[in-house]
């Protein structure tokens, strides 16, 4: 996996979270907030299990 896909990813989420507080939307009742939370976890374990 590139280097720079988990940090790209997190960008992303972290301005997708921005704008919904922009916008007045309750970020813990969007479903898609998790969806995202749990992809990235999972991106993690894969990192981790290629860096050894």
């Amino acid at each position: 996996m590139n280097k720079l896909a988990i940090p790209a990813i997190l960008v992303i989420f972290a301005l997708w979270i921005i704008l919904q507080l922009v916008l007045g939307g309750n970020v813990f009742k969007n479903p898609l907030n998790y969806c995202i939370l749990i992809t990235v976890f999972f991106l993690f374990i894969k990192q981790a299990k290629e860096r050894k």
